[in-house]
């Protein structure tokens, strides 16, 4: 294994175009605390603090203002009530500040003089590292290095560190501060923000949001020898030390940052910890050694394919910072790395990314399922503003589950969501051998969700079967449809498990009724339909419309347009039977494959990953490597400007493991299960896996399949329809071409 394998670098770091989408793929975090990756030293004409109003929109077709750096400083449930938009996650202030200025000329990315200018990533640590040579215009050669992490042994904590080093006698000026003129979605939503200067060397900020929400930041600057002055305005504040540069010394700077906030459990009181005093060196230790670990139960190895390898890595580290580590909140879509989605939660969770934690770490899968079940009680408020009984969950929900969504399509119709609660539910139970965990903690929510459904479903006059009328399924460009056959096979699915737990025998007979009632609407030869009325939408002129294949169909045409048209967003029949592979032949698969494809515009995140499983499943090599790329790659080349697409970065996972690695899931199977398709760009694929509780490593190349098992129980696993039983500590080899 390579080194550079581990390394995300930045191939222009001086290039301020791109600064925005590595400032989301730089993003460091805790799980409680969040930062985007922006330089020290900030941009000098790139202000935060623009007001500008947002407004309910399609998110993919969104223009949001052209910034040329995005600060972002995130506490997953802390928020603000934007007047238009809900509740949203806000923008704190930044404390990322280290100010270097050399005989009167500040560094500036885009004016000073850089012979030299990297900076990179490091995954397996995740540690963010910068290093430059500036030739200031007093003549001095400064080499400057940059380093910093968000601890992952102390949530709480983000650790920076600076060494400088000049080639002649000069005058440093180093400015070290904290920044609250930011906005969130271009609202200031700070009612109050207060500096204080706490001895020496530390700079508080306290802030107050528009909904409550109370935010504290401390800052210890740590230089020795230095004196600090401090400089205050209305909403900035910085320690300021004048030091001498001699020929060929090295100073080393050190900042360390503590953030709590109303929501932290227990007293948490700023002054007492003593972090702030501890040595970077020795920070950074017991950070990386939490990564080390998390990274024995999470990596994915390829071979053969540097480029597949550290972009899957960067996926994975994405997915491992973002989990909050505890069922208080959930993972938004991007990541906590920007504003975008407001911080909220969606039908993402369940479908995109439990797979992951499932298999990898049970323990904070629970804990993303249990987040549901906490907030069954906001699910139950939303049913009744909506009229009806029992518990209806949200599709942009914040940390108590309530509804947040402004868009009325969305907020209205797309209720499928409310069954993939469920559907992770029993997923988790499955994954975790676990059947008890729907019986008794999610209990409640299957009962109160049927109680939503059975008011939810309509008997049309003419029919003898219910229906579910007036939803949008997965493919958003279809707002308001019947039948749609994702919805109600989610919903049949929902019914059925809380028919098995319910022992009222009416409500209990009601849900079975239901669940096998529900139609899948079918065309006269056996095409599965998206919707009952989905061939009476027009034809749609792509080539004519769709000039500019670089931006989303949705952002060139009117929305209008999208709702009567034969345009799908993002896979909706095919996800279907991505979820439920034994209900549907390879002919009928084929079938809507060959249907829906043509119509797909892919404008989701979400839908590359489906299409690659799919096109696997069919033996379609070719195009499975073009979708596996497609989804891959959308966090490069600026697609993560607001934030990361960590539900796509959740199917790369899935992609390489079910796909290309052929685990069946524990919803699709009994005992550990591999079909492995490997590519031929690959000579190897191995990964860990937990499967229901047991540890287990797989390594798949063109000759074979090795399975080890690394738990203390005997592991029956199959290969292409081979079983064995595999002694605790003991391997397998299954031989035979892997190769698609």
């Amino acid at each position: 294994m390579t080194s550079e394998n581990w390394w995300l670098s930045q191939p222009e770091p001086s290039d301020v175009a791109a600064l925005k989408g590595w400032e989301g793929l730089f993003t460091q975090g805790s799980g409680y605390l969040h930062v985007r990756g922006s330089l020290e030293e900030h941009l000098s004409d790139a202000p935060q603090n623009q007001s500008y109003m947002r407004r309910p929109a399609n998110v993919t077709a969104e223009q949001f203002p052209d910034m040329r750096s995005k600060w972002g400083t995130f506490v997953p449930g802390i928020y603000g009530n934007h007047p238009l938009m809900g509740k949203e996650m806000a923008n704190l202030p930044c404390f990322l500040q280290i100010v270097p200025s050399v005989d009167g000329e500040r560094l500036d990315i885009r004016q000073s003089a850089l012979l030299h200018h990297q900076r990179a990533l490091n995954l397996k640590t995740a540690l963010l590292s910068r290093s430059l040579t500036w030739h200031t215009q007093s003549g001095a050669r400064i080499d400057l290095t940059f380093e910093r992490f968000a601890s992952a042994a102390q949530p709480h904590l983000f650790v920076q560190r600076l060494i400088l080093t000049s080639d002649r006698d000069a005058h440093l000026l180093l400015e070290a501060g904290i920044d609250a003129g930011v906005r969130t979605s271009g609202y200031d939503h700070f009612t109050q923000v207060r500096f204080e200067r706490l001895g020496a060397a530390r700079l508080r900020c306290d802030v107050v949001l528009d909904t409550g929400d109370e935010v504290h930041e401390i800052s210890q600057a740590r230089l020795g020898g230095a004196t600090w002055d401090y400089v205050a305005g209305e909403r900035a504040a910085h320690l300021r030390a004048a030091i001498p540069l001699h020929a060929g010394q090295s100073i080393t700077f050190e900042k360390a940052t503590l953030v709590t906030t109303n929501i932290d459990e227990g007293e948490l009181i700023l002054s007492d910890f003593d972090s702030l005093d501890t040595p970077f060196d020795t920070l950074l230790a017991e950070h990386a050694a939490v990564w080390q670990r998390r990274w024995e139960h999470a990596d994915v190895r390829i071979s053969g394919d540097n480029h597949s390898q550290i972009a899957l890595r960067a996926a994975l580290y994405h997915l491992l910072r973002a989990h909050p580590g505890h069922d208080r909140v959930a993972i938004d879509p991007k990541a906590y790395a920007g504003d975008a989605y407001r911080g909220l939660y969606f039908w993402d969770t369940e479908m995109y990314l439990l797979p992951f934690f499932l298999y990898t770490d049970p323990e904070r899968a629970r804990m993303l399922t249990d987040f549901r079940i906490r907030t069954l009680l906001g699910a139950q408020r939303n049913a009744a503003e909506f009229g009806y009984a029992g518990a209806r969950y949200p599709w942009e929900g914040d940390a108590d589950g309530i509804e947040q969504c402004p868009n009325w399509q969305y907020r209205d119709h797309e209720v499928h969501v409310t069954a993939d609660v469920v559907y992770g539910l029993a997923h988790t139970a499955q994954a975790t051998a676990q059947p008890d965990y729907l019986a008794q903690d999610g209990r409640a929510v299957l009962r109160e969700t049927a109680a939503y459904w059975l008011e939810r479903i309509d008997g049309r006059p003419d029919d003898a079967y219910p229906s579910l009328l007036g939803v949008m399924g997965p493919d958003e460009y279809a707002p308001i449809t019947n039948n749609n056959a994702y919805t109600n096979r989610m919903v049949a699915f929902a019914l059925s498990l809380a028919a098995a737990v319910e022992a009222d025998e009416g409500l209990r007979e009601r849900c079975l009724s239901s669940a096998h009632n529900l139609p899948l609407p079918r065309r006269a030869d056996g095409l599965l339909l998206q919707c009952e009325e989905f061939e009476q939408f027009a034809e749609i002129d792509f080539a004519a419309l769709w000039r500019d294949r670089t931006k989303p169909f949705a952002a060139q045409v009117s929305q209008e347009r999208l709702y009567r048209s034969r345009c799908l967003k993002q896979a909706d029949v095919l996800l279907l039977m991505m979820l439920f592979p034994g209900e549907f032949s390879d002919a009928e698969v084929s079938q809507a494959w060959a249907y829906y494809l043509p119509y797909t515009t892919h404008d989701s995140s979400l839908s590359p990953g489906v299409h690659a499983l799919i096109a696997l499943r069919l033996g379609f090599a070719d195009q499975a490597w073009a979708f596996w790329e497609r989804s891959l790659h959308l966090d490069f080349d600026g697609g993560a400007e607001e934030g990361i697409h960590i539900a796509a970065q959740g199917m790369n996972w899935q992609i390489a493991v079910f796909g290309f690695g052929g685990l069946r899931t524990a919803m699709q199977a009994d005992v550990l299960t591999l079909n492995p398709h490997l590519p031929h760009q690959w000579t190897q694929l191995a990964f860990p896996v937990v499967w229901k509780g047991q540890q287990a490593y797989v390594e798949i190349t063109p000759d074979g399949v090795s399975i080890e098992n690394r738990s203390e129980q005997d592991l029956t696993a199959s290969v292409h329809g081979t079983s064995v039983v595999i002694a605790p500590g003991q391997g397998s080899i299954w031989h035979g071409q892997a190769h698609t």
